[in-house]
């Protein structure tokens, strides 16, 4: 066991009841069990037993069968009808020890039964007996509960998709099976330096910066790569330096726990808990340690995710962005023009199109070269970029075409912004070309209209027309129809 853990075995004997109406039997079994070191409550009659029952939570009943008003086979039918933290066990203890009386307790909830007069040494090895049952029995439902942590842990592990989401999932489930005050994950960013990257009490608390030597459990675990318990805060030599700091943690329990990957500390599991003279048990330390160790391949895992994510977003924009220009692109251009003309008519409100088509574009490119064309292109595409609105969608059409979807605006309102862009382009110095500028022309049209508009294919048809009329009313110029 790693230097500094200690076990938590039962510290105190079982709490027994004692329900029995002869104060002369109750007063000799006390004297057996305060001999042994049970703790002890009585009960003269069965109603005031099962209010006792309620109250203290025995973990063992010792039951007289003949009482007044309601005997012991009644009491222990109403016991076992309780809904109780933890199952007591019933020891039936009576001068009645007839076959058929034994059978009926026996089959009414009793575990055991002792025939008055009691003997000694009988009585407490069936007591113990009983208290090694109970034990089996809890640690089989506490391993369950174990059990369905990890595989929670697991589930959340393999299916959130934040490395936030599956931090706090783990922090809040140690939390709920500790019942820690203070559970959270602390990433090793340096000797000094660690961030809490998740804790328990809020999925808002992450990447809070610490100083570990205001932290020296921390500091050992990472030193020695072991869990670390530490007893009542203050007074524990090893925070000795930091004993003004810690001085509001009196019996207080600390557990810390290396989250190591190749040999190397990269975080804690860090519990602060109430636990005053119980500890923490051998089963909770390691139940606690299997969960740090799955805190690095949650982050891992979660990491990995977000990476893949982010490359299928990045795959996602290369697939509807032309390359060059970096506007989107052509095939893009409809699936958007689509869904705003559908808007635009289910809302019914005005949508426009702008189609351009850089004018004696072919001088450029065999003046130049291909290369400084696409030089060209690419600037102005980043000037039509900053022209437009933030609303406005802009694609590159096709070789030295563009389009320009304008959502919520008027046949006036875009061909007013389609002759600020012309300006804007005519008006421009290019930094590849000696002598020519560049010159636009472009075809607006708007839904609704005077013109016949049923679908989006109509629309781009329209400026197609009011762009080629452009073309050969002499370039340079915007063309709108529609009025």
């Amino acid at each position: 066991m790693p230097k500094g853990i200690k076990t938590a075995e039962a510290s105190q004997m079982d709490k027994i009841l004692i329900i029995d109406d002869d104060l002369t039997i109750k007063a000799m079994l006390e004297d057996m069990l305060h001999a042994h070191s049970y703790r002890t409550f009585h009960a003269s009659n069965g109603r005031e037993g099962i209010r006792l029952v309620k109250e203290h939570l025995p973990d063992i009943i010792l039951l007289d069968l003949i009482m007044p008003k309601m005997d012991g086979i009644e009491v222990c039918k109403a016991i076992r009808n309780m809904t109780l933290p933890d199952r007591p066990s019933v020891i039936i203890v009576s001068s009645r020890g007839d076959q058929e009386s034994i059978v009926e307790a026996l089959g009414k909830g009793a575990d055991d039964f002792v025939i008055k007069p009691v003997d000694n040494r009988e009585l407490i090895a069936r007591i113990k007996a009983q208290s090694r049952i109970r034990s089996f029995y809890q640690e089989l439902q506490e391993d369950k509960k174990n059990l369905e942590t990890i595989l929670d842990i697991t589930k959340a592990i393999s299916s959130l998709l934040t490395t936030d989401e599956v931090l706090y999932t783990i922090v809040k489930k140690v939390a709920d099976i500790t019942a820690a005050v203070r559970c959270s994950i602390v990433l090793i960013a340096k000797e000094d330096v660690g961030y809490v990257l998740a804790s328990h009490e809020s999925p808002a608390i992450k990447e809070i910066k610490l100083d570990l030597n205001k932290y020296p459990e921390i500091k050992e675990v990472i030193k020695n790569k072991r869990p670390i318990v530490v007893e009542d805060i203050p007074k524990h030599p090893i925070m000795t330096e930091v004993k003004d700091l810690v001085k509001d943690l009196e019996k207080m329990n600390v557990l810390v726990l290396p989250i190591v990957w190749e040999e190397e500390v990269v975080g804690t599991l860090f519990l602060r808990t109430r636990r005053f003279g119980k500890g923490f048990t051998e089963k909770e330390i390691n139940l606690c340690q299997i969960i740090a160790n799955s805190a690095y391949h949650a982050i891992k895992n979660a990491r990995l995710f977000e990476k893949v994510s982010k490359e299928k977003e990045e795959m996602k924009a290369l697939a509807i962005t032309d390359r060059l220009t970096e506007l989107y692109n052509h095939d893009f251009f409809y699936t958007r023009l689509d869904e705003e003309f559908n808007r635009a008519v289910r809302y019914e409100t005005p949508i426009s199109l702008i189609m351009v088509d850089m004018d004696d574009f072919k001088k450029i490119n065999d003046t130049y070269g291909h290369r400084t064309g696409d030089c060209v292109l690419k600037e102005i595409a980043d000037m039509i970029k900053k022209l437009v609105r933030k609303t406005d969608i802009v694609a590159r059409y096709g070789g030295e075409e563009f389009a320009i979807i304008l959502p919520h605006t008027k046949l006036k309102g875009a061909e007013e912004e389609a002759e600020r862009i012309r300006t804007a382009i005519s008006s421009h110095t290019y930094a590849n070309l000696t002598e020519e500028n560049m010159s636009m022309s472009l075809g607006v049209a708007s839904y609704p209209s005077g013109k016949t508009i049923l679908n989006s294919g109509d629309m781009v048809n329209l400026a197609d027309t009011a762009l080629y009329e452009a073309k050969r009313g002499g370039k340079n110029r915007v063309v709108a129809l529609g009025h």
